[in-house]
This record gives structure tokens, C-alpha cells and sequence, in this order.
């Protein structure tokens, strides 16, 4: 009879380990799909194009692969945009950290869309407004 019992606190000690290790991301991924992050968000981010002298802006590193996978994506749609690459100056550190930057890059303005991470999609999508083309693809 003790040795029953025995197995079955075994058995729930290996449940809960279980649980505890694979409950969480498992909670994670079904939240990621019911609540998606927004593609992009909203704002009047007209005085940093002012500032910028330019309607697209991007914030990026020297050694990010999504930074150069954006400015690739600009220079292929021959794209004028000013790049403030924030482990290079201390201007564009600054600029980046009291826009809320919290250390990732890309972080792309078009218009009046801040896009966080390299979206190719999204960020066709916002040239498109600024530049009232239908297709940018």
C-alpha cells in the first residue's frame, strides 16, 4: 500500500514538473494568437521628420541583419530615408532612447506609422500611404 502511494506522488511530482516546464510557453503561444501584436502604431511623429528632414525614418544598429534587411528594402524601391544607426553616434542614441527605444531595432517611421521590427509588408504598406502609390510591391 505504501509502495502505491509512493508511485503516485511520484507521478504527480512528474506531472507538475511538466506542467511548470511546458505550461507557460504553451500560454504564451495561445495568447500570441487570440491578442496578435499590432502590425504598427499611430502617431503624429511630425517633428522627428521635421528634424529628420525626411518622411521615413530608421532607427538601427551596424551589426542588426533586420536593419540591413530594411535598408536593402529601401535602396531596392530607390527610397531616400534618414538612418540613425544608434551604436555609431551619440545624436542618434539619444533620439532613439527618448523615443521609447528599449534597445530593439529596426525601428522604422513612415508617415505616421512607428513600425517596430523588420515587417516587410507593413512597411510597403506605410510608403504606400506617403506616397499614394497603389502597388509598392
Amino acid at each position: 500500500m505504501n509502495f502505491v502511494k509512493n508511485v503516485r506522488v511520484a507521478g504527480l511530482l512528474v506531472a507538475f514538473f511538466f506542467a511548470g516546464l511546458y505550461g507557460p510557453p504553451l500560454a504564451h503561444a495561445i495568447y500570441q494568437r487570440l491578442f496578435p501584436e499590432a502590425e504598427y502604431q499611430s502617431g503624429d511623429f511630425s517633428a522627428l521628420h521635421a528634424q529628420a528632414g525626411n518622411d521615413i525614418v530608421l532607427f538601427s544598429t551596424s551589426t542588426c541583419p533586420y536593419c540591413k534587411k530594411t535598408r536593402e528594402l529601401f535602396a531596392a524601391r530607390h527610397l531616400q530615408y534618414k538612418d540613425y544607426v544608434v551604436d555609431q553616434s551619440k545624436e542618434a542614441e539619444d533620439l532613439f532612447a527618448k523615443r521609447g527605444g528599449d534597445g530593439a531595432v529596426p525601428l522604422i517611421y513612415i508617415g505616421d506609422r512607428e513600425i517596430r521590427g523588420f515587417r516587410e509588408s507593413t512597411i510597403l504598406d506605410a510608403v504606400a500611404s506617403i506616397s499614394g502609390s497603389s502597388n509598392p510591391h
